[in-house]
């Protein structure tokens, strides 16, 4: 089966034509769409209703003084299929009339014009092009039309390639025209559709619509050759309207504000489509306070200028505004989705996170903001950005360690105050600590805990079991297209060193950096961190040091940089070389059982769970994580009126035997307490154990599997 792509983009997705395809084959149609009907609005009808807004606000001014745009989408189930179908506004019985069609069907979209042989359109059609060599002229030389689009007709004669309007209009044009309708269309297929993004199918509706669109008015108007003349001088008419528009941006510098309003409305009466008359006309709204009617104006204006990051950011200004700080933020997002180097939003997102006392974000947009206002020389925003930071962080200061370990055990952490202080000292005295303990300790969220308190910037990076090099950590230079490509962690250092480097600059404590390696010995350390190894005995000789990413690009290795890392001891990982040893601290988090006890709480299988612990934590020690788990499992039961002791069997069976393995003597003292404590109580767990003490009696060893 050939893979299909899919614009992450587009309106609609293999799930709407899936559910098209189901319907078309289901005997009671009705049924299934009501069985699914969240489904199929879901995934055809709110995404069909956006693209058909999308096109309304694209279409040419002139196109949209003629149609009615006030339609909803209509549905065919019997057939089955999805429309929307545009008239023109000085029909009063419309159906069967000239109209414009956008159909979504099983295997695709199928757009264009449709005129029934019933439809007086149809005689006025043939009426108005018979013995008109000037109106047919006309039509030659501005219909546009590219191959993908089909004519329909019933006639035995042969349209040829070349001249295909001609040829038709020759047919469909004669009284007893063997042709009974007047179609011109275009399908586009769903593997096409998939591949375009909301724009990309606007446009192509949009091309036919605006391509065909004087066929429409010969079918619609008793004076075609005029229509068409006024439609095609609407160059002249948008000229009108941008003066117009020029004038009210003239009138809205001069603060002359009711004026420009009449002159930007007076802008879109010739120009329904113009997008400066919508912005200017929405700047001018909210700065009178009329906040609802600018939003209105500016999401008309991103329907016609969807892909516009500047008009995001000024409508998330607009919501800043009114204090709806969750939009303002949402269209800050979508702005920097287009524009990922646009510093405005960088600043304007970072001035509302401060609004929500969210000082790291606000720290990071406006630090963003800073370093491409300096790029792009823009003096007076960088030393705003710059004024509003030192208001945030006006100089880094570590907390006593009395409010740090105050801080962090209010987080719920269960960890020693002599483990807090030793990893708190290994920090300041070598700035490379490892965190060694059973799976399930809190090292990991005792790094991130500490990091939050201090207010450290954090990184965690998973060490994957495959690195064996210094790139696979820092990145590499590609001498293919001349760039290097970077890692989080080389990011990070490249972060660490310019916030050092600043606070040099402007005389103040640089923010601390804290760099966690995860599970740093799934691999083997002195193969991947070498390099680090041997720089960090410089840092701490001369207080700084440079590590090489690539030939002649270096980064600094500056004091404020720490390194952590969080190990586990099993047969999955590596022992530690001598050198590394040398150059960390090493601190190991034990489980202590008054910590196990109390951190289960009041719960019915306290004793029990903390007997197992006693029998196995020697062979297969397991800590909090383990226990979380168990405690969240057992609640869930409760819900499906499952008793605790079946749900603790299950817990057993699936998060505490899978770790009993080993030809060690207590392995097997381990089973025979875990039987006995299972015996008459839990049934699966029994079983299994007692399998597996029966392997280990017979061959010195075993394991779950």
């Amino acid at each position: 089966m050939t893979e299909v792509f899919v614009n992450p983009e587009c309106p609609f997705s293999l799930k709407s034509f899936d559910l098209l395809t189901q319907l078309k084959k289901h005997s009671t149609k009705k049924v299934f769409y009501l069985r699914n009907e969240a489904d199929f609005k879901k995934y055809i009808e709110q995404p069909f209703e956006q693209l058909y807004q999308l096109l309304i606000a694209q279409l040419s001014g002139e196109i949209i003084k003629y149609i009615d745009t006030n339609t909803k989408l209509d549905n065919d189930l019997s057939e089955p299929f999805f429309e929307y179908n545009l008239f023109s506004k000085t029909m009063k019985v419309k159906w069967d009339n000239a109209h414009f069609f956008i159909r979504i069907i099983q295997h695709g979209l199928w757009v264009g014009l449709y005129i029934s042989e019933r439809s007086l359109n149809r005689q006025k059609f043939i009426k108005n092009m018979q013995n008109n060599t000037t109106l047919k002229e006309i039509l030659l030389q501005n219909t546009r039309i590219t191959d993908n689009v089909s004519f329909f007709s019933e006639s035995s004669q042969q349209i040829s390639k070349i001249n295909r309007l001609a040829d038709w209009l020759k047919i469909v044009a004669r009284q007893k025209t063997a042709t009974k309708c007047i179609q011109v269309t275009r399908y586009i297929t769903s593997a096409q559709i998939l591949t375009f993004d909301y724009q990309q199918l606007t446009n192509e509706i949009k091309q036919l619509f605006e391509g065909i669109f004087l066929l429409f008015l010969v079918a619609t108007c008793d004076e075609p050759i005029t229509a068409i003349e006024k439609y095609l001088d609407q160059t002249n008419i948008n000229i009108i309207a941008k003066y117009c528009c020029q004038q009210g941006v003239k009138k809205y510098q001069e603060e002359n504000h009711q004026d420009a309003i009449k002159l930007f409305e007076l802008a879109l009466e010739h120009s329904p489509n113009l997008a400066d008359a919508y912005r200017y006309r929405g700047k001018l709204k909210t700065e009178l306070g009329y906040t609802d009617d600018a939003i209105s104006d500016y999401n008309y204006l991103l329907l016609i200028q969807p892909k516009s990051y500047e008009i995001y950011d000024e409508r998330g200004q607009i919501y800043y505004k009114i204090e709806n700080y969750d939009k303002a933020i949402d269209d800050y997002n979508q702005s920097l989705h287009i524009n990922s180097n646009f510093a405005l939003a960088y600043y304007h997102r970072g001035l509302t996170y401060l609004k929500i006392n969210n000082q790291q974000k606000a720290l990071e947009d406006l630090c963003r903001a800073t370093e491409l206002f300096d790029k792009e020389k823009d003096v007076d925003n960088y030393e705003e950005a710059q004024r509003i930071l030192k208001t945030i962080y006006p100089d880094y200061s570590e907390p006593l360690f009395t409010e740090i370990n105050q801080n962090i055990r209010s987080k719920g952490l269960r960890i020693s105050e002599s483990i807090l202080r030793r990893y708190h000292l290994a920090l300041k005295t070598r700035k490379f600590v490892i965190l060694s303990g059973t799976s399930g300790t809190g090292k990991t969220w005792l790094t991130k805990a500490y990091a939050e308190v201090v207010a450290a910037e954090y990184l965690l990076v998973p060490v994957a079991p495959n690195w064996t090099t210094n790139e696979d950590l820092l990145g590499y230079f590609n001498p293919m297209d001349k760039e290097y490509h970077y890692t989080a962690f080389s990011h990070f250092l490249e972060k660490a060193a310019q916030e050092y480097e600043k606070a040099q600059t402007e005389k103040r404590t640089p923010r601390p950096y804290h760099l966690i390696l995860d599970e740093m010995n799934l691999a083997r350390v002195e193969y991947y961190f070498a390099k680090f190894l041997s720089v960090m005995e410089v840092r701490m000789r001369e207080g700084l040091a440079q590590i090489e990413l690539a030939s002649e690009k270096q980064v600094l290795l500056p004091p404020n940089l720490y390194f952590i890392g969080t190990v586990n001891v099993d047969e999955t990982t590596h022992n530690f070389a001598d050198k590394v040893y040398d150059r960390a601290q090493m601190i190991e988090l034990e489980v202590c059982r008054d910590d196990l006890f109390e951190h289960l709480g009041e719960v019915d299988y306290r004793e029990i769970l903390m007997e197992v612990w006693d029998n196995l934590h020697l062979v297969t020690p397991f800590a909090f994580r383990v226990l979380d788990e168990i405690n969240n499992y057992v609640n869930e039961a409760k819900l499906l009126d499952i008793s605790w002791e079946e749900a603790l069997d299950e817990q057993l069976l699936q998060k505490i035997l899978p770790k009993l393995k080993g030809a060690d003597d207590r392995v097997g003292e381990a089973l025979k307490a875990f039987v006995d404590i299972a015996e008459n109580k839990f049934n699966l767990s029994h079983a299994k154990a007692s399998k597996m003490l029966k392997t280990f009696e017979q061959h010195g060893f075993t394991s779950y599997f």
